[in-house]
């Protein structure tokens, strides 16, 4: 496993460039990440290009045996570029376009920043695609902030409309234009994003703003494959979990060589087990987080190893914090142990490279109170010193590690479509308010898998086109968007043997978000056994009733079993009555259903069950299947949480972290090896506040 930190010689108020080095050394590092923030630095006059500077710093990094990645620093543009072409700067609406002095403000498609991007791309792929030092290239960062909306956009949205759905009448009957008197007569009359209110449009625009992001990318790969050597590879670090809202994160990741991401989250309280409802975050939260907790770390890990492959593939954790993120109102340092549990983390679910952002907290500019392993004042502090053990210990144990492919208990099938579709017409409402929640579906979404981690299980998340042959289990929140064919394949997963666990909203749209004409869920209906004509908000959480079923597993739904935000009103056709509503008017309609299918399973919950009760139904969809969690093999408190892959050669590696301030003593289930400390783990392991192991099964 790699582990580095993003070095910015630049921004160092004096000269350090061999302290710094000789220090990260010391640390264990074995990389660096460099380049993708300065572009003014190396052309700061038009065409006056010089990379001798960060040259200097490759060569003295790769003397002391550091590798690099280099990154194309087309995300942030200089001054005199705006200054001279405007029309670079991005428009995001029809209102102008924007100003300068931010990053990620400019317009990736304009003709003029392509020309200009080339000619600095190509330089730094040239000057360092045969160094020695140098293993690989990172093009752009974190893209896909803006939706991009310039007059030349519109048109050639206009072009990809009528390709996509069959010219101008396509249009007019998938997106329903009679409606609102919006039906065309020419192309021309289709109309720019500012104003759009059809929701089939919505989603074709989101289709096509993420379609550029990967055109972009693929452009750069293009241009810096022609420079660097055969083991030399590409990647873009995308924002972890649910990436920016105008990417298409899975196909960014199959267009170039390497899955990256960035994994930023709450610490301190926010990583104390057990969650509850919702993590502590203590109120430092930064407001750009959704989520919070160790789910939140698990769920962006565990999509990040889903995005590339039939099944999954290692990925990078080109960021992720070294000390306290945001800004200084918002400042929560890791608690002592939190980094290695962390690292931990992420080897366990398939991560091949750590580094932090960044090596030195910032004196100056925006991001002046986002620590870096170094503090303020450039000196080894106690984060250092943590990293500097996390690095040695790595350097040991990552010959354990190599080719591992993390444990999966249970599927979730992630949507895009869904969630792009549940952000412009939200089903749900913000928790607490009578205002619909843009987040809806990643809510949906994360209370099932939340549900998982709760009851023990671990997770592969997947996608519509993913190979999901080897699941057992299938869990399918809210596909509100799918064409038939994805409805279809979804049936024949669960008849050949599969347990499918579909929710409220399944299948009612389809792949241009117009709702289906029969009665929901539609292709879904019979295989499923249930129907359901209405559906409603709830105001307020409604108990659940569990019900027995002759030949199946009982169902204990928890101490506390409650739908929230929404109900279907589910009919019965063939289906059993697994839960029921304690309620006057909801009472008389089922909340989980469930029906063999072939040699399967589906199993429809038509509410957002709260987490006592989701974790007992994915837990319950687990057994029906005669399978248990790999994790059941220990016994531990609520505190600690066990993660765990398997390596090429069938040896288990497990991960086991105490979630807390409290120490604890646990019997080993069996004779493991502790990498982390050296030698035979014994019969019990004892943990100390926030403390993590790594530990192998013994060799078969």
């Amino acid at each position: 496993m790699l582990f580095g930190a993003s070095y910015y010689h630049e921004y160092q108020p004096y000269e350090r460039l061999d302290a710094d080095l000789d220090l990260m050394v010391a640390a264990g590092f074995t990389m660096i990440r460099v380049g993708e923030s300065t572009w003014a630095s190396y052309e700061p006059e038009d065409g006056v290009i010089s990379f001798d500077a960060l040259a200097r710093v490759v060569d003295a990094a790769h003397a002391r045996g550091l590798k690099v990645v280099v990154g194309t620093p087309t995300y942030a543009i200089p001054p005199w570029l705006a200054r001279a072409h405007p029309e670079v700067m991005a428009q995001t609406s029809a209102a102008g376009r924007l100003p300068y002095g931010a990053r990620q403000d400019v317009d990736f498609t304009n003709p003029t920043f392509r020309r200009y991007a080339e000619r600095i791309v190509r330089a730094v792929a040239q000057r360092f695609g045969g160094h020695p030092g140098v293993i690989g290239f990172q093009v752009d960062n974190e893209i896909g902030v803006h939706g991009l909306r310039s007059d030349e956009l519109v048109e050639r949205f206009r072009a990809h409309a009528a390709d996509r759905l069959g010219g101008v009448e396509g249009i007019n009957e998938k997106w329903g234009l009679t409606y609102w008197s919006h039906r065309l007569t020419t192309l021309d009359d289709l109309w720019a994003p500012d104003g759009n209110t059809n929701p089939g449009y919505a989603l074709e625009w989101s289709r096509f703003q993420a379609s550029l992001t990967v055109e972009f990318l693929e452009w750069q790969r293009d241009i810096v494959r022609e420079y660097i050597a055969a083991d030399q590879f590409v990647f873009h670090d995308q924002i972890g979990g649910d990436s920016a809202g105008n990417t298409a994160m899975r196909e960014i990741a199959n267009a170039l060589d390497q899955v990256a991401v960035n994994i930023y989250l709450p610490m301190q309280r926010a990583l104390q087990l057990p969650e509850g409802e919702r993590a502590e975050t203590i109120g430092l939260a930064p407001w750009w987080l959704v989520d919070a907790g160790t789910s939140t770390a698990l769920w962006r890990s565990d999509m990040a190893y889903g995005l590339r492959g039939p099944r999954g593939e290692s990925f990078a954790v080109a960021e992720a914090q070294a000390s306290s993120i945001g800004d200084q109102a918002t400042s929560v340092p890791p608690f002592p142990g939190q980094l290695r549990l962390m690292a931990h983390l992420f080897a366990s679910r398939g991560a091949d490279l750590l580094a932090y952002w960044h090596w030195h907290t910032l004196h100056y500019g925006n991001e002046t109170y986002w620590g870096g392993v170094l503090g303020h004042d450039l000196e080894p502090n106690r984060v250092y010193a943590e990293v500097a053990s996390i690095g040695a210990e790595l350097r040991r144990v990552s010959p354990e590690l190599e080719g591992l492919v993390p444990d999966a208990d249970v599927a979730f099938l992630y949507s895009r479509d869904s969630l792009r579709a549940l952000d412009f017409m939200p089903a749900l409402l913000t928790p607490g308010t009578d205002r619909p929640d843009p987040h809806g579906y990643h809510r949906a979404f994360m209370g099932l898998y939340q549900g998982a981690l709760d009851s023990g299980m671990q997770a592969r998340i997947l996608h519509p086109d993913s190979d999901w042959s080897a699941q057992a289990v299938l869990v399918v929140p809210t596909l509100y968007i799918a064409d038939d064919a994805l409805l279809d394949k979804l049936i024949a997963h669960a008849e050949s043997g599969a347990h499918v666990v579909l929710t409220f909203r399944a299948g009612y749209a389809d792949e241009w978000a117009r709702v289906r004409w029969t009665r929901a869920p539609g292709v879904l209906r019979e295989p499923s056994g249930i129907s359901y004509q209405e559906y409603t908000t709830l105001i307020s959480p409604v108990p659940l009733v569990a019900h027995a079923v002759e030949g199946l597993p009982a169902l204990d739904l928890g101490t506390t079993p409650i739908a929230t935000a929404w109900a279907d009103l589910l009919v019965p056709e063939g289906a059993e009555v697994l839960a029921g509503y304690d309620d006057p008017f909801l009472g008389d309609y089922a909340a989980v259903t469930t029906k063999a299918v072939g040699r399967g399973r589906i199993t429809w919950i038509g509410t957002k069950p709260g987490r006592d009760a989701s974790a007992a139904l994915i837990r319950w969809a687990l057994a029906e299947r005669d399978q248990a969690p790999v994790a059941d093999a220990w016994t531990v408190p609520p505190q600690v949480r066990v993660s765990s892959g398997q390596r090429p050669d069938g040896v288990r590696v497990w991960a086991v972290a105490n979630h807390s301030w409290e120490p604890v003593t646990i019997p080993c289930p069996a004779s493991l090896i502790d990498v982390t400390e050296g030698g035979p783990a014994g019969s019990e392991l004892v943990l100390a506040a926030w403390d993590s192991r790594l530990l192998l099964e013994s060799r078969r």
